[in-house]
């Protein structure tokens, strides 16, 4: 029930209105998502663990999930573990961080089950029946009702030790396509007993569940539950099964909140993590509608919702009382704190580009390409002032430059900034006028905002020169310069020799004005395998009749994240883009004299052709822009080489170098 103890926020009434869960007070509606962080957790409770939450719990959110606890012996020892005392000080030290900041600390129940979406199998598997993860193709052990009661003791007990260390609650995860969403789906569940069948049976282990932990821990602690709200999956939990098992699962237990995650461990993995092919708040009417099957139960939006406008919006509709942020609570820890005083514009905000979840599936600490400061230990606090201020030149007005520049000039530091441009964001504009990109503009539009507040000059629109460098005497030069797409070694370097062929970022420029339909076949050689190669093959779509992608290797997007693959996969198919792995493009006369690109298996084979050709690029790997990097370090001017300009890579590598850089000077 909601507590009107204070007078209302001026700016978002409805989001910073206090909130009641099981008689413990929330000062807002702002909930920090499950995120796992990756920060050695097998080692107990890390520094960098407790600094991260603390932060954001100083920074204003009334409530944060945590990644995975341990509640399991066979869970091993990846995460911290409550199903044992050997980690009691840990989980205390974890509570008092968060609690004292005065947010309510909720640790996460969750088991993988069968679902596995890394390369290779689990041998170690357990489920509901022996069925292959869609994914993984892993097969689990099916768990006897003895395993099930113990898991189901297990849990209970590891929730009552996070109580006694000071955690306010805990959240089952029972979505996402995990252990108890295995259960819950007759896809996955063909038991006979009584934890299979129909959907009372499906639900009994998380009913029981739910149930263990109320009896172990009492009323007034909180219990969530993260649901399927639609898997995606055909047969699998829709909608309309999802309101039932809802509605089922309430009139067992009492729930102090629900939530719903979308996908599963299927090719509907991409679902859980809307991306900017997603519209914004992609899952909210969704969710509103399945809050009709639980009344009186309070339930918690999720998904794509990054600013406090949309927060406020769908808190004001009356009928969400909370709201969960994951990704941009990693890429500004003060957003609750800068909303509450009408200071929006200065958040940095999520791009959705799934960066995060890409790092820490590789068990990899958690990373944000718009935050390179996220798990730091000093991630809200000042810069350290320059102990000597400098003059610093930057060459190049792309995200790498501008990062640096904007944490030199934090530092102290005097900085002017060259780019060939007349606007900055160099390479990541281009991206960002892509479809499903455009949400990549705000790391520069911030960068440039926040720069020109700390002070840093630009010369912008026209190439800078060494000597331009050398005669403005600067302590240290940037270079911050991109780099160039390869020449392709299938095509004849005659071609390269007479301009006739561009990269594909070239040659999306002379498309940039361009709005009418064109006739004819777009294609483009991908050597690439990154994201911004598949935002400009959908431009193209936009425009041209047929599109065609040529790749020697054995499928597209390798370069990218399981989740982002799968919706590059899904949008080439839906848009009817071909795709033609394991091949070269064979360059002969008849694309002159017919029109006609012919190409030819890399195992090779007979020549097969394309007709009605208009459009060809290539996008391959990239080599560094330093042109300028000798001039200067014969001059003696102490050189610093950031983002591409170092080694060509992508968004994340650009802005932690940027910052480090900034650091560094």
């Amino acid at each position: 029930m909601s507590v009107a103890t204070e007078p209302p926020n001026e700016h978002y009434p409805h989001l910073f209105a206090p909130f009641e869960l099981a008689g413990k007070r929330l000062r807002n509606r702002i909930v920090h998502a499950s995120i796992s962080l990756h920060f050695g957790a097998e080692r107990g409770a890390p520094d960098g663990l407790i600094d991260y939450h603390a932060s954001r719990a100083r920074s204003g959110a009334a409530m944060i999930v945590t990644e995975p606890i341990g509640v399991a012996a066979h869970q091993g020892n990846q995460r911290i573990v409550a199903w044992n005392n050997s980690m009691a000080g840990d989980l205390a030290r974890w509570a008092d961080a968060v609690e004292s900041h005065d947010c309510r600390l909720i640790g996460q129940v969750q088991d993988s089950g069968r679902g596995r979406h890394v390369p290779g199998r689990s041998f170690s598997a357990i489920g509901p029946s022996a069925l292959p993860d869609d994914i993984s193709w892993s097969v689990p052990h099916a768990m006897s009702a003895a395993e099930i009661s113990v898991f189901v003791e297990s849990a209970a007990g590891a929730c009552l030790r996070m109580k006694h260390a000071g955690f306010s609650g805990a959240e089952i995860s029972a979505g996402h396509g995990h252990l108890f969403h295995q259960f819950l789906s007759p896809l996955s569940n063909h038991r006979e007993d009584a934890y299979g069948g129909d959907l009372a049976g499906r639900c009994r282990f998380l009913a029981e569940l739910c149930l263990a932990i109320r009896h172990a821990c009492g009323s007034n602690f909180i219990l969530g539950v993260k649901l399927p709200g639609d898997d995606g999956v055909p047969g699998g939990i829709g909608p309309v099964a999802a309101a039932a098992i809802a509605a089922h699962l309430t009139s067992q237990v009492h729930v102090d909140y629900l939530s719903y995650a979308q996908g599963s461990h299927h090719r509907t993995l991409e679902m859980h993590l809307p991306d900017g092919a997603y519209p914004r708040l992609p899952y909210l009417a969704l969710t509103r509608e399945l809050r009709r099957a639980t009344p009186g139960v309070p339930v918690m939006a999720l998904g794509r919702i990054t600013d406090p406008a949309e927060a406020e919006g769908i808190l004001a509709a009356g009928d969400i009382e909370l709201v969960a942020l994951g990704r941009p609570l990693i890429t500004d820890a003060t957003w609750p704190q800068k909303a509450q005083h009408g200071k929006a514009g200065d958040i940095r905000y999520c791009v959705s580009c799934n960066t995060c979840w890409k790092v820490i599936v590789t068990h990899t600490p958690i990373a944000c390409d718009n935050n390179p400061r996220a798990g730091k230990q000093d991630e809200i606090g000042p810069l350290p002032p320059a102990a000597t201020p400098r003059r610093i030149a930057i060459a190049g007005a792309g995200i790498a430059g501008l990062e640096a520049a904007m944490t030199a000039a934090r530092r102290g530091h005097e900085v002017t900034v060259f780019g060939a441009s007349a606007e900055v964001g160099g390479k990541t504009r281009l991206h960002a006028a892509m479809p499903v990109a455009e949400s990549l503009s705000s790391i520069y539009d911030y960068q440039f905002v926040q720069a020109g507040l700390a002070g840093v000059r630009f010369e912008l629109g026209q190439m800078v020169s060494a000597q331009t460098l050398i005669d403005l005497a600067p302590d240290a030069v940037v270079l911050a310069t991109g780099a160039a797409m390869t020449w392709p070694p299938c095509l004849p370097e005659t071609l390269q020799a007479e301009g006739l062929v561009q990269d594909l970022r070239e040659a999306m420029g002379t498309l940039s004005g361009t709005t009418q339909p064109q006739a004819g076949t777009a294609v483009v050689l991908d050597m690439d395998h990154t994201d911004g190669t598949y935002s400009a093959i959908e431009r193209l779509r936009d425009l041209f009749e047929r599109v065609v992608v040529l790749t020697p290797r054995e499928r597209i997007a390798e370069d990218t994240s399981l989740a982002t693959r799968q919706r590059v996969q899904r949008r080439f198919h839906e848009r009817g883009i071909e795709v033609i792995c394991l091949v070269e493009p064979q360059w002969t006369t008849l694309v002159e004299d017919e029109g006609t690109l012919q190409y030819r298996s890399v195992f090779g084979g007979e020549l097969k052709n394309i007709n009605n050709l208009a459009f060809f690029a290539y996008a391959t790997p990239r080599v560094p822009e330093l042109s300028l990097l000798e001039p200067l370090r014969q001059a003696g001017i102490e050189v610093h080489t950031i983002g591409d300009c170092k080694v060509a890579r992508g968004v994340l590598e650009a802005t932690a170098e940027g910052y480090a850089a900034g650091l560094a000077l």
